[in-house]
């Protein structure tokens, strides 16, 4: 909303107005406000920091410009989704992304209305999307996530029939406090602690020792380290890196094999594959004319935010 770095050069008032319209109009249509345009505006265009930002914006500098349009910008978001504080239940933020499970989902756990079929790990180091931010960050945490349809950002539990969450009345906290006329209400969330695997295996569960040696394994802040080597052109990277890649391919051969444990129950216990995660890294696999591979650099990174 605030990618507007060509504005701040210009010096037509004029041109400023027409671009404040040209926002909180898009504003209106994207929350599906019931609210007009021209209703909205005739209030708007009265208010103080828009007669000001109006009648001094050719005399403030570029720094000052930027402050003061941050300013508006909050200040039409407030006024926009005040038009329209309820859910219409449209599935547009179902469609952006699943929920990452909190400490009080536990029991919708429990009582069996998410499997751990239906959830997956993302481990600490991995490049994730912040709802907070509005942008990818690296993971300080684990935390456990409600799968997507593949090749989407969709939740699994959206109906793409009518659009309607199939477990709304149990939906996970991160959903209930998802409000899109209310964006500050996701802060609610910092009073809460993200769930792990831990909170979903039993302590004897032969698995955890599994999980445990996984995790040391193929820790991900080794594996951009030894990436990070390879970029510099040493080979020990090089060797560091499959090493990391190949004990987790041959763990998940392994628990297919002899656990009977299927790829799409992996994810949870062992979060995604790390040959799913190199080109989030910016790194992909190449093969040699000698047969061999390798791994190697990317062009263009993959975006994380379509498979986290």
């Amino acid at each position: 909303m605030n990618n507007f770095d060509d504005l701040f050069k210009e010096n037509n008032p004029t041109v400023v107005e027409n671009r404040i319209k040209e926002l909180l109009e898009g504003l209106l249509k994207e929350i599906h406000s019931p609210v007009s345009f021209n209703e909205l505006w005739t209030n708007f265009k009265d208010r103080e920091i828009f007669r000001d930002i109006v009648s001094h914006w050719a005399e403030w500098s570029s720094d000052m410009r930027e402050r003061r349009w941050e300013a508006l910008c909050r200040e039409m978001e407030k006024t926009a989704y005040g038009t329209r504080p309820y859910c219409l239940r449209c599935g547009e933020c179902c469609q952006k992304g699943s929920p990452t499970l909190y400490d009080v989902d536990l029991k919708i756990l429990r009582q069996g209305i998410i499997h751990r079929m239906d959830l997956m790990t993302l481990r600490a180091g991995e490049i994730g999307f912040s709802n907070t931010t509005d942008d990818l960050i690296l993971l300080p945490e684990e935390r456990i996530k409600v799968k997507e349809k593949p090749g989407t950002r969709e939740c699994l539990f959206l109906d793409q029939g009518d659009h309607a969450c199939r477990i709304y009345e149990d939906r996970p906290l991160q959903c209930q406090v998802m409000e899109c006329w209310n964006p500050e209400g996701y802060y609610s969330l910092n009073d809460h602690s993200f769930l792990s695997r831990k909170d979903l295996l039993n302590p004897e569960d032969p698995l955890v020792p599994v999980i445990e040696n996984h995790a040391k394994r193929c820790d991900l802040s080794s594996l951009q380290e030894a990436l990070s080597k390879i970029k510099l052109d040493v080979r020990v990277g090089q060797e560091e890196a499959m090493d990391i890649l190949q004990y987790d391919l041959h763990l998940r051969e392994l628990l297919k094999e002899k656990q009977g444990i299927d790829p799409e129950h992996q994810v949870i216990l062992l979060g995604r594959a790390v040959v799913d995660l190199l080109p989030s890294f910016g790194y992909g696999l190449k093969k040699k004319v000698d047969g061999t591979t390798i791994i190697v650099p990317l062009e263009s990174p993959n975006d994380p935010r379509s498979k986290a």
